[in-house]
């Protein structure tokens, strides 16, 4: 099973794993860019030694940024519409005992989830990579707010934040055991990780494989289960304090998109069971969340 070719690849070393470093993987099925309706498909392969799955090809973190289109972090919305997308984030939050502090929010985007915080209660800060984004939380934050690049390559001094937030971020990162160590260099002692991303012990990705929707291939180069999580961050220093799996922003979501492209690509009749399926999907999803491994980890663990 091969990757079709990147448009104009450069030629870059196995890097191997990022977690455990091996290079040896079990290639397990191709994975398609939905998002931008590219015909390049993507590996999707466990590394063979610690287990974690992983996308491949490699790339660099230049060649990762042509896969993100100029609106992936999306248009400029009001300030209501904000705090109502970031509901389930900033509850999450709350019911870990977290309502005030230094907060940095790495992945930022254009900064919805600090610009949904209380600046009274908060003092917000963020890391994001990508160019527009990072302009946009800086205009809504001030200037100086979100530093634009990779969380290691900040300029944050040690034990500086209360908490650390990483919210659909993680998953994208190159190098997600070396982000979760500079994490714990910057929270201060007790302080607090937030994690959300996709759960690849989920019955989701067990039924769709290579079509489910939160793989998200390329941009997501990490497929975590919450074992492989917790095991990582208690290798940085961090210790798992409270999980949840189900998460009305996402769950319902890439099942309702991964049962679209597979009866689709079925062809009809099987595409107009689909639509007789749409007013169950978010029943039936909230039923198997809970037995079978909801699509979502959201963790929140604590610098030890």
């Amino acid at each position: 099973m091969q990757a079709e070719q990147l448009p104009d690849p450069d030629n870059i070393a196995a890097r191997g794993c990022g977690l455990c470093g091996e290079i040896a993987a079990r290639e397990l099925y191709n994975a398609a860019d939905r998002l931008r309706n590219s015909p390049h498909l993507f590996v999707i392969a466990q590394c063979e030694s610690c287990g974690v799955l992983r996308t491949l090809p490699e790339m660099s973190d230049e060649q990762l940024a042509r896969f993100y289109p100029n609106d992936y972090w999306g248009e400029e919305p009001t300030h209501q519409w904000i705090v109502r997308s970031q509901t389930e984030k900033t509850s999450f939050a709350s019911r870990c005992g977290l309502a005030e502090g230094r907060i940095l929010d790495v992945g930022c985007g254009s900064g919805f989830f600090l610009r949904a915080l209380d600046p009274a209660r908060w003092e917000r800060f963020g890391v994001e990579t990508g160019g527009p984004a990072a302009r946009a939380a800086n205009k809504a934050l001030g200037e100086g707010s979100v530093f634009q690049g990779a969380l290691q390559d900040g300029s944050f001094e040690n034990a500086t934040f209360d908490v650390i937030t990483m919210w659909s971020a993680l998953e994208h990162m190159n190098a997600p055991r070396a982000a979760l160590i500079e994490a714990r260099r910057l929270i201060k002692p007790k302080g607090s990780l937030i994690i959300q991303l996709p759960n690849a012990d989920s019955y989701q990705l067990r039924w769709f494989k290579g079509d489910w929707f939160a793989l998200d291939a390329p941009r997501h180069r990490y497929h975590f289960t919450p074992e492989q999580l917790n095991t990582l961050l208690a290798e940085a220093g961090f210790e798992t304090y409270k999980t949840s799996f189900a998460s009305k922003a996402h769950n319902a979501h890439a099942l309702r998109q991964s049962l679209k492209v597979q009866l689709k690509r079925r062809g009809y009749p099987s595409f107009a069971l689909f639509y007789a399926a749409v007013p169950f999907i978010k029943p039936f999803d909230w039923f198997m969340s809970r037995v079978a491994g909801g699509a979502t980890i959201t963790l929140a663990a604590r610098a030890i």
